[in-house]
């Protein structure tokens, strides 16, 4: 966690080497904002190897005159004034030379409201017109809005997770080139996009963004979500981040290769999926098999299709109310079965735990060992 407070006595470390120093970005946006500030990064024309002489350092990002500094256990980037060379991959400058001044350094930046300075003293430095923006809530690119996106694609995916956090509307030039660039998103990792979408879903206004994705047919080039943006436009209540994937990837068919899920997500949207086509109702095998979570979101994509009611209440009370939740809960082992059957391992145990899992949940078979071992004794044959 980094504070203002913190960030001040870097700037003033670094001033009394003689150094000029402010705090950069997103941090001075949400300060005027008045909103909790996350990671605060300074800009300084002290290079990293004499930053590393004034603090305990980190070098975290030479390439691009970036070093952490450690200050009271709290953390700071600090970075060289520069400016970026050409962007050959689409996400990051071919190399950086060092500049002279501040405001060399924010023109290299992507949007207005991020290209603001503060020094130690709370005084606003603005090269760029972002205080502006932020007070007509506009979200624009600092200088050409193509050259902006051309240098760095994923900077469309920052502009509508910025619009979901702060509610801000695209200014049009900037939404216009957004348009143009769209297919640039395609030279950028996937990685990169999942992370910005997911930030997005999580802001207090994405369906405003979700809403700019369409207008700038951006939700077609990103693999199997095309269906579910324009779907949830029509929901009065935003889908949380899992709900939105599933409900995606239902309406798509299947979870897109594409996306670099792990594979305990891309099991779970497969699951949810399989799940939400199958069922409108959860009878206690399928609560018992799936579990509770795999069930609660595939009613939850049911219940956004408008094929089902929300049955959340129902699904956990049911599943609290179940017998047994896993074959582990049953009263008699398999090793056991065989003891009591004189026969040795086979499909036919596994065949004959589930039919009793199966008569257990559904209540015609007491999970009580005696109630068990007659059962066996009954449906085996020598």
């Amino acid at each position: 966690m980094s504070t203002i407070k913190g960030a001040k006595w870097v700037i003033n470390d670094l001033k009394k080497k003689g150094f000029e120093a402010y705090i950069v970005g997103g941090a001075v946006r949400d300060h005027i904002l008045r909103i909790p500030l996350t990671d605060i990064d300074i800009t300084t024309n002290a290079k990293p190897h004499e930053v590393s002489k004034i603090f305990r350092t980190k070098p975290t990002g030479l390439k691009y005159g970036t070093v952490t500094v450690f200050m009271n256990e709290e953390t700071y980037e600090v970075t060289t004034f520069r400016v970026d060379g050409e962007y050959q991959d689409g996400r990051h400058p071919d190399n950086v030379t060092f500049a002279e001044t501040a405001e060399e350094d924010v023109k290299r930046r992507d949007f207005t409201i991020n290209g603001l300075l503060m020094n130690e003293k709370n005084e606003i430095i603005d090269y760029v017109g972002g205080k502006n923006d932020i007070h007509a809530k506009i979200i624009r690119t600092i200088g050409n809005p193509l050259d902006r996106f051309n240098e760095d694609a994923l900077r469309i995916m920052r502009a509508f997770y910025f619009q979901s956090k702060l509610g801000f509307q695209i200014d049009a030039a900037t939404r216009d080139a957004i348009y143009e660039s769209r297919l640039r998103l395609k030279e950028v990792a996937m990685e990169r996009i999942l992370n910005e979408i997911i930030k997005m879903l999580q802001g207090t206004h994405v369906k405003r963004a979700i809403q700019s994705i369409v207008t700038t047919k951006v939700h077609e080039v990103l693999p199997g979500l095309e269906k579910g943006f324009l779907y949830t436009l029509k929901l009065d209540e935003m889908p949380y981040v899992d709900a939105f994937f599933a409900l995606s990837f239902t309406l798509h068919g299947s979870v897109p290769t594409e996306w670099p899920f792990s594979n305990k997500h891309k099991h779970r949207y497969e699951v949810a999926s399989m799940l939400a086509k199958k069922h409108q109702d959860f009878d206690p095998y399928t609560l018992y098999t799936y579990g509770i979570d795999l069930c609660l979101l595939a009613n939850r994509v049911n219940f956004m299709l408008g094929k089902s009611k929300n049955l959340k209440t129902k699904i956990e009370l049911d599943y609290e109310n179940l017998p047994i939740q896993s074959d582990l809960d049953l009263k008699l082992r398999a090793t056991e079965i065989m003891k009591l059957t004189n026969k040795k391992a086979g499909s036919w145990l596994k065949n004959l735990q589930t039919e009793m899992v199966i008569e257990v949940l559904n209540r015609r078979l007491k999970n009580e060992k005696s109630a068990l071992e007659a059962y066996v004794l009954e449906h085996v044959k020598e």
